[in-house]
């Protein structure tokens, strides 16, 4: 197999086809397209439960596997209260790693109020890279029903904040930095990697729901293509979106220039979309509230999800492994 994420069809025939056990108290379970679980525990709460992993320099891990599971908790209607966290190092790995790890964690966790429950922490000689992995746990009402899969053929699609921009400012962090400086000004790449300041989309998963948005989805690793992809699988439908209406920054298409990347796959961290039946509603609240987001598409009938791009159109396809 691949290295990476398994595909879709992996996943719908390997494993999701052999889960077939559901208890009284499942109210989300496992599904292509969603990214969350859920379960009834009381009168008027539900116990909502994701996780995330990633790899990488250790310095900027733990940011953004804390705030994709945030985010993924927000986006599923809940707040995270607690987190498990497994870290794998590779042979070679020094203790100020973990160090780094869970400075970043422990800050954070403080910030956000939420609870470290435990771990596992574990040196594989088959690493090259380590690999965080965050379990989370967290309480949404009852009555907040809020899914990736809540999309209607004639909703409009809405998008918050600006593809790819956390994704590139990774890309500008790693130690590349000094290749780009022979391109780009000093300026210009401090002004790229600000992407990181903006990777938590909580408060606007929060006032999206508050305002009644039932279909909606954080965008994190698998940049906006793969997101809408996602959105439309879970939710059966067809979708059309205008790429000339997706919300991004030049240094994001530069910069994603210089490494032959494309900014709508790479990760979009603190990026929402939404389906709504009044998009141009959405956007206005969302600029009340300092939010930057646009009308990219509609929701169709049937299966077809395409980009247009003037003249041209492309089928987003489930996203890469």
């Amino acid at each position: 197999m691949k290295i990476g994420r398994i595909s879709e069809m992996v996943l719908k025939r390997s494993v999701l086809k052999h889960i077939t056990y559901k208890s009284s108290h499942l109210v989300q379970g496992p599904a292509a397209g969603e990214s969350f679980g859920r379960l009834a525990v009381g009168e008027h709460k539900d116990v909502i439960a994701a996780v995330v992993s990633v790899n990488g320099n250790v310095e900027r891990t733990g940011r953004r596997a804390f705030y994709r599971l945030a985010n993924e908790m927000a986006a599923a209607g809940g707040r995270l209260a607690g987190m498990m966290i497994t870290l794998y190092l590779p042979a070679g790995g020094s203790e100020d790693m973990i160090k780094d790890v869970m400075d970043e964690l422990v800050r954070l966790s403080a910030a956000y109020q939420v609870d470290i429950l435990g771990g596992h922490t574990e040196v594989l000689g088959a690493l090259s890279e380590p690999v965080l992995s965050l379990s989370g746990t967290g309480f949404a009402g009852k009555k907040t029903n809020v899914r990736s899969g809540g999309l209607k053929p004639g909703f409009d699609l809405v998008m918050t904040k600006w593809a790819g921009l956390s994704g590139a400012a990774e890309l500008v962090g790693d130690e590349t930095r000094s290749g780009l400086r022979s391109r780009f000004t000093e300026g210009f790449l401090d002004q790229a990697a600000e992407g990181v300041q903006v990777m938590s989309s909580t408060a606007d998963a929060e006032f999206a729901i508050a305002l009644g948005v039932t279909a909606l989805r954080s965008v994190g690793a698998k940049g906006v293509f793969g997101a809408l992809w996602e959105m439309g699988e879970a939710s059966g439908a067809g979708l059309r979106v205008d790429l000339k209406k997706i919300p991004i920054r030049q240094e994001t298409i530069e910069i994603c220039e210089y490494f032959d990347f494309n900014p709508y796959l790479i990760a979009s961290d603190g990026v929402l979309l939404a389906g709504t039946p009044d998009g141009a509603r959405l956007v206005e609240r969302f600029a009340s509230k300092d939010i930057q987001a646009a009308v990219i598409g509609t929701v169709t009938d049937g299966q077809g999800r395409v980009v247009i791009n003037g003249d041209e159109t492309r089928f987003l396809v489930p996203p890469a492994p």
